[in-house]
């Protein structure tokens, strides 16, 4: 073969390469792509341009020039096959970028939809004509309507066209309508959406305007439906119209008992006043008559007689007694009180002196470590302490070793804790309610001496002063009688 021969040969070898890489890379972006028609195409028309030129070569590299292809349209054919590679080399990356992109494209909708289907709330988007866009399956739920049903539709003529008492609503005061004219966000509050069987629900929304490039083009609405939380709402406010006609109704019933107790309480005060005067004069006249009888006719009375003349004098005494308590008890309900500094280390030191003459021949151990200052009213708190350390020192008589503690704890930071504890005879606690009552005795009168008003006195000073009365005791081991006073923070 000559030179021209060889040179027509190298054309069609160089032009089946190119072509069969062309056709390989077409086939590849058949299977990338997915695009099988075009590809296809041009991949089947590269591989027969392939085969028309194999038999010319394999002919010549058999010798035979009898049919020689014109040298210049294999050289175009060579100089199209080799655009059509580099074309299509350069044209595959674009394409694979475009289905990346294409693909992320669709990951990153699919996960948005993801997103906007699993929001409790119902979240739709509109164009700048208000027609619905988007809707997530929440919306759906509520609306009782579906995507295809109202894409494309208008948003506020489907579910937002009437207010709650059936008016038309205008399109102009919507908020969604507001915020695609103004692109501001607006929130409705006690509004309504009517859903596809024409029911109502009361509902709150938030509109805010899709921006683009500095230029609405559209809204996006969240919304939720607050009916239960409406209901929830109505039966609190009923509830406490109800409780407040209770309080008021309540109130007035207590002001009524109130003001009844007070009446009561005056009326009782003045009836125990009153008789505990009117009683002086006959007391005075039994106790006078029963003393000049004796004194009369000594010598003409026989024992029993003046055993029965000392028995009408010394129950005379214990009734003038009794008077007495009960006048304190009627004036310490009656008598305004001071709210003062009170010193009850000192308090506690005028007590043990006024009932000296009860410690005559009396061996007392004395435990009382200092005490704090209190507000509060220092002559009944005086009486507080006169009343609990005579019980002290009455009920340990039997004791030869008696032993009186006063004590106060300190932890509470509301109130301070005052005892009085003795190792006297102590009592049964399961008559301990009795034991601040008005003349209840829990010992035998001719055992222990008493009125059994003393510690009705205790709790009703103590009550008066905003604090708590207790006892707690057992047999033979003594007593201790707690109060309380409250802890006033000054300045």
């Amino acid at each position: 073969m000559t030179n021209s021969h060889y040179s027509i040969a190298f054309i069609l070898a160089l032009s089946i390469i190119f072509q069969a890489a062309a056709a390989i890379m077409a086939i590849r972006l058949i299977s990338m792509t997915g695009r099988r028609a075009a590809w296809g195409l041009i991949a089947v028309a590269l591989v027969l341009m392939s085969v028309r030129r194999i038999v010319p070569l394999y002919r010549l590299m058999m010798g035979d020039t009898s049919h020689l292809p014109d040298a210049m349209n294999e050289v175009i054919g060579l100089a199209l096959s080799i655009a059509m590679a580099i074309g299509i080399s350069r044209i595959a990356p674009l394409f694979l970028e475009r289905i990346r992109t294409e693909e992320e494209l669709k990951r990153l909708t699919l996960k948005n939809e993801m997103i906007l289907n699993s929001a409790g709330e119902g979240i739709y988007g509109t164009d700048m004509d208000g027609n619905i866009v988007f809707m997530n399956q929440a919306a759906q739920a509520m609306l009782g309507i579906t995507i295809q049903d109202v894409i494309g539709k208008n948003s506020h003529a489907i579910f937002h066209h009437k207010k709650a008492d059936g008016k038309p609503y205008p399109v102009e005061e919507c908020p969604l309508h507001k915020s695609i004219v103004n692109g501001e966000s607006y929130r409705g509050m006690n509004e309504v959406f009517w859903t596809s069987d024409g029911k109502m629900f009361a509902a709150e929304h938030i509109n805010a305007p899709l921006i683009d490039h500095g230029v609405v083009v559209g809204a996006v609405v969240v919304f939720r439906d607050i009916t239960e939380r409406k209901r929830a709402e109505q039966e609190i406010r009923e509830l406490n119209e109800n409780l407040e006609k209770r309080v008021e109704e309540r109130t007035e019933e207590l002001q009524h008992t109130v003001a009844l107790l007070e009446n009561a309480n005056k009326e009782l005060e003045g009836f125990s006043y009153s008789v505990s005067h009117d009683l002086r004069a006959p007391l005075r006249h039994i106790t006078g008559f029963a003393e000049m009888l004796m004194k009369r006719a000594p010598a003409e009375l026989d024992e029993k007689s003046r055993h029965y003349l000392n028995v009408i004098s010394d129950s005379a005494g214990k009734m003038g007694e009794l008077i007495d308590d009960l006048l304190s008890f009627s004036r310490i309900g009656r008598a305004e009180m001071q709210q003062v500094r009170v010193d009850l280390n000192r308090t506690v030191l005028e007590a043990r002196e006024t009932l000296k003459p009860e410690l005559k021949g009396r061996d007392i151990t004395w435990k009382t470590p200092t005490l704090p200052m209190v507000y509060g009213d220092p002559v009944m708190l005086r009486i507080v302490f006169e009343n609990l350390i005579s019980n002290a020192i009455k009920f340990t008589r039997i004791n030869p070793m008696p032993l009186i503690e006063i004590a106060c704890e300190y932890g509470d930071p509301d109130e301070y804790i005052f005892s009085v504890r003795d190792n006297g005879v102590g009592f049964d606690m399961k008559y301990v309610d009795k034991l601040f009552g008005l003349f209840q005795r829990l010992h035998d009168s001719g055992e222990f001496e008493g009125t059994g008003l003393g510690l009705a006195n205790v709790r009703r000073i103590i009550c008066r002063h905003g604090g708590r009365t207790w006892a707690e005791s057992t047999i033979n081991q003594g007593a201790a009688i707690y109060f309380t006073i409250p802890k006033i923070k000054e300045g």
